[in-house]
């Protein structure tokens, strides 16, 4: 954050009645520890059915470590360079690794693996044919995401729109709404950096931050602490009553990826518009 914004945040906190100059310095360092592993996971050790061993006198199946999977893109990212970002993120709900190639992508893997929504995120499936008026050509899309309640595919291809006509893709992804979706999708579309904000992106970032070291207790406490509550509320007093801040702060994020808690503006960072609302319909 700029000095220019921590002014302006200190001044809409002292407009708001809080001045946190008055708050007492730490002088002991929180450490949060996750109630389960935070890169793999352990799952039931998967018998093959052509096993001749018996396991009824089992109690259950042992537990077997899986590590975070690697990314599969059908193609790999190129060489970084001066105007580009490389990298991979580490889905925390999957344990997978998914790569991104630029900021804009970044943005948008961070917003698709924080949204309960998605089920399943793809990083450069396989090429698709595009029909053009000089014959056909394959087209590599980004990502692909999965919806998790009806199980619907989108296709998603990014762009900042000062590029977005460099290369036709508008015409290329209206080529594949209308002849290129069977059994690949079932819509494409592009996003620039109007939705893929950064703010939106530093929300979602924030999430899967909370869920790698997420705290089933704290969480129902917190549930249940904010359901008292009609209408808004400030994050401040949200968290007032309880004796470790940062493990309740790590709860509110938590409870927002579950769409307990609902943010006043999902279009800013939840530290410039802190207060929700408690979602009594869930």
């Amino acid at each position: 954050m700029t000095r220019i914004k921590q002014i302006i945040r200190y001044m809409r906190e002292l407009e708001a009645g809080y001045d946190r100059t008055l708050e007492a310095v730490p002088t002991d360092a929180v450490f949060l520890a996750a109630s389960g592993p935070t890169s793999g996971r352990y799952a039931p050790y998967a018998a093959d059915p052509h096993d001749d061993a018996d396991y009824a006198e089992l109690p259950d199946l042992p537990m077997v470590w899986q590590p975070t999977e690697e990314p599969s893109p059908s193609r790999w990212y190129p060489a970084r360079t001066k105007g580009h970002s490389r990298g991979t993120i580490v889905n925390p709900k999957t344990r997978k690794a998914i790569t991104y190639s630029s900021t804009h992508e970044m943005k948008l893997v961070f917003m698709l693996c924080a949204s309960k929504h998605v089920s399943h995120i793809e990083d450069q499936p396989s090429a698709v044919p595009v029909l053009q008026e000089d014959g056909a050509k394959r087209h590599t899309i980004d990502y692909r995401a999965t919806m998790a309640a009806t199980g619907t595919r989108i296709v998603v291809a990014v762009r900042p729109t000062r590029n977005l006509h460099n290369d036709g893709l508008p015409n290329t992804i209206d080529s594949i709404n209308r002849n290129g979706l069977d059994g690949f999708a079932d819509e494409a579309i592009i996003l620039t950096e109007h939705e893929l904000t950064s703010a939106r992106a530093w929300n979602a970032a924030s999430i899967l931050r909370a869920l790698r070291a997420s705290v089933e207790d704290d969480n129902e406490r917190l549930r249940d602490y904010a359901s008292k509550f009609q209408g808004t509320v400030s994050l401040r007093d949200l968290v007032r009553g309880f004796d470790c801040r940062a493990a309740a702060a790590n709860a509110v994020w938590c409870l927002i990826h579950e769409e307990i808690l609902l943010p006043i503006r999902d279009d800013l960072r939840l530290i410039d518009a802190p207060f929700v609302q408690f979602n009594h319909k869930h």
